[in-house]
């Protein structure tokens, strides 16, 4: 998943028609003053970070003329919010705020769900501990969508006022297609501004995407190069080779980030591999990367830029190989795809340890493969994960 910046949030909510306040990327606090100077009726200076409760951090600060943007985005610049460095603020328009409202799509288990308030701002995280109810949540059919009316009904149950009930229907439906149009997991909008004369918009938008779906956002994916921020860490040459090959062609994605060990890992199976990653820690070991992969096309070529990855790294001492049951590709192509890319890198196994644990179709002539790589440990049938873990580990001990 990868968060994006409010500025590319609102860019992308005003290119698909929706209402958002007029607002600036700033570099340096006199460009924060030429964006306020530009603005009637005072301005908002935020944090440019991809993280939530900037409010509540001292990241948000409301101003009345230019210089008082200058000195907030020159008290801002430099420092960091939720871990992240802040070389931006986002200078906007200052809206007449009548009312505050809460809506969020969330794709975060099935089916989706839609959450309303009428109790929006600084404070929803507050109003959901204390008072829940305030908070409507309804599940969402994929297939179906969001249609005006479904939205109507929500907000009734939210307790929103009838006048503002022909607006919200609409704006929350086009917000539904904004939100599946970005193959987004996350859309909140805090708050969803109601002014006086009952227009809406929308002042606060954190938009989080599915990172797999990037060849369909280019213009998203040079942020997801810097977001190799992750951490406020920048991401070294190995680990951009490895974003590179997910860029040049859609399909298959491997995330792949450096730790500190030296035992590298080419592990699937979610779950599987943060549970070899402890197990790993706990017998004495130390990985020197983590890696997630989602399946799709080019899987080959980016398994390559990551085995180079791995192997370019200076403190790898050891490789593990290890994957549940596979399923849905043979045993045996995989194992010949390994073994092809560590022949034509001249990887000797008795030299570098490698402890491979791979099982289901074609399980035998994989086997039958990895022995024409002298030295390479196929564990045995129905090894358990921890069992390839500890070889690992005491082969490069």
């Amino acid at each position: 998943m990868l968060n994006l910046t409010e500025d590319l949030t609102k860019a992308y909510l005003c290119a698909q028609g929706l209402p958002v306040p007029h607002g600036a990327a700033c570099d340096t606090a006199q460009a924060a003053h030429a964006a306020a100077g530009s603005m009637c009726g005072g301005a908002v200076v935020k944090a440019l970070v991809a993280a939530g409760r900037r409010g509540k951090s001292g990241a948000v600060a409301l101003v009345d003329d230019a210089d008082a943007a200058q000195q907030a985005a020159q008290r801002m610049l430099g420092t960091e919010v939720a871990g992240l460095p802040v070389d931006r603020v986002y200078v906007e328009a200052r809206e007449a705020i009548a009312h505050e409202l809460y809506l969020s799509f969330v794709l975060d288990s099935y089916p989706p769900r839609m959450l309303l308030s009428c109790r929006g701002g600084v404070d929803i995280e507050q109003t959901h501990a204390q008072t829940p109810e305030a908070i409507v949540v309804m599940e969402v059919d994929p297939v179906h969508g969001v249609m005006p009316w479904d939205a109507l009904a929500g907000w009734e149950r939210a307790g929103a006022q009838a006048r503002w009930l022909p607006g919200l229907g609409r704006l929350t439906a086009a917000l539904w297609q904004a939100f599946v149009a970005a193959d987004a997991q996350m859309l909140e909008i805090n708050p969803l501004v109601v002014r006086a004369d009952g227009t809406l918009v929308l002042v606060g938008a954190m938009l989080a995407v599915d990172d797999a779906a990037l060849a369909r956002h280019p213009a998203w994916r040079a942020f997801a190069r810097s977001a190799a921020q992750r951490g406020g860490r920048i991401a070294n040459d190995r680990e951009r080779a490895v974003i590179d090959a997910n860029e040049r062609s859609p399909g298959a994605v491997f995330r792949y980030t450096e730790l500190d060990g030296n035992i590298g890992l080419v592990v699937g199976g979610g779950g599987a591999s943060l549970l070899q990653h402890d197990l790993m820690l706990a017998m004495g070991g130390a990985p020197a990367n983590h890696l997630d992969a989602t399946p799709g096309a080019g899987w080959q070529d980016k398994m390559g830029a990551v085995l180079d990855a791995i192997l370019a790294n200076p403190c790898v001492k050891g490789l593990l190989v290890s994957y549940n049951f596979l399923q849905l590709v043979r045993v045996d192509q995989r194992m010949q795809l390994i073994v092809d890319l560590l022949r034509a890198r001249g990887i000797d196994p008795q030299r570098l340890p490698i402890v491979v644990r791979l099982f289901g179709p074609g399980e035998d002539e994989a086997r039958r493969i990895a022995a024409t790589l002298p030295g390479l440990h196929f564990m045995p049938p129905d090894s358990p994960i921890d069992a390839a873990v500890q070889r690992i580990v005491e082969l490069t001990q």
